[in-house]
């Protein structure tokens, strides 16, 4: 919805907006109570931008001027402003504007920011989408396969020893016939961790052997190569599953990219002295707002919100 909002806000302000544009903005305004708030939401925050734009202009103007130059007048003034916040505007936009809505076109399933999905396949497999996940799915009479275009997933898959089961990500393949894991991407990272059964894992085009997971193993891959075996505390890899983010002595960019995953727009730090402070603690991925208030308190730092999707902390 926020995306909505601010491509209105950029067509608009478009030289060629006319009557037209403004009808259907109209009808989109007062189709839900929803889109008025996250209006409102976008309103401010080119508010709270438009100030700091007019300084940055106000500084560069003093080194730039001639001095035979005549003074401008005060609306030329306030419009260099305007452009020079909707310039910072469009920046912080394209920052936060996902570029997931082509795999979410392409994906048979997917979920938002936030969200979670639970999917019951055709074979009875069961599988548990976490936060901003999009997957394919392909089940024939010979195999099963599942792609995984981003985010991360929970299988539970039913034994069936001639038809096995497999899980693409990136440049790394997971093959099993029955068990329960998590496969996790982000980017050309991708990790692996068993929960019950065995697994065998290998990079796309790659010479070496197949690795062999079992339970309470970890492994990631980056390309098409892995890194060692790990063995992990699955109740905290695994927390996602029951809305909780666990982290022991994690820094604070960790948690911060962590809770990112969860909640729409983006929380940046200003502080870059406090991106390695660590943190234990246990977060509720329903409650985050609830996380951020106890980062400030913890750390000692303030949060300054310009919209419920953009959130500066130092």
């Amino acid at each position: 919805m926020f995306e909505e909002a601010s491509a209105w806000f950029a067509r608009l302000g478009a030289d060629d907006a006319g009557a037209g544009d403004r009808e259907r903005f109209d009808r989109w305004l007062a189709a839900s109570p929803r889109h008025s708030a996250t209006w409102r939401e976008v309103q401010d925050l080119f508010a709270a931008l438009e100030e700091p734009a007019r300084s940055i202009r106000a500084r560069k103007s003093t080194h730039e001027a001639d001095a035979t130059a005549p003074t401008p007048a005060p609306r030329r003034r306030v419009g260099y402003a305007q452009a020079a916040a909707f310039a910072v505007f469009a920046f912080i936009l394209v920052a936060l504007w996902p570029a997931d809505w082509i795999e979410n076109l392409r994906s048979d399933f997917h979920t938002a920011a936030g969200l979670q999905q639970s999917i019951t396949l055709a074979d009875g497999s069961q599988l548990l989408l976490n936060t901003d996940t999009a997957v394919t799915v392909d089940m024939t009479a010979d195999e099963r396969r599942v792609r995984l275009l981003r985010g991360e997933a929970f299988f539970e898959v039913v034994h069936a020893p001639k038809r096995p089961f497999w899980v693409e990500a990136a440049n790394t393949r997971v093959r099993v016939t029955g068990t329960a894991f998590s496969v996790g991407r982000t980017d050309d990272r991708v990790t692996v961790t068993v929960a019950e059964g065995r697994v065998e894992t290998s990079g796309e085009g790659s010479a070496d052997p197949p690795v062999v997971l079992t339970a309470g193993q970890s492994v990631c891959y980056l390309g098409n190569r892995p890194e060692a075996v790990q063995t992990v505390d699955l109740n905290k890899e695994l927390a996602w599953r029951n809305g909780r983010l666990i982290f022991v002595q994690a820094p604070l960019s960790r948690v911060v990219e962590e809770i990112n995953r969860y909640r729409p727009g983006s929380i940046l730090i200003a502080n870059a002295a406090a991106r390695d402070r660590p943190i234990t603690a246990v977060f509720s991925i329903h409650r985050l707002d609830d996380a951020i208030a106890a980062l400030e308190q913890t750390l000692g730092l303030h949060a300054r919100r310009f919209t419920p999707y953009l959130i500066l902390l130092g």
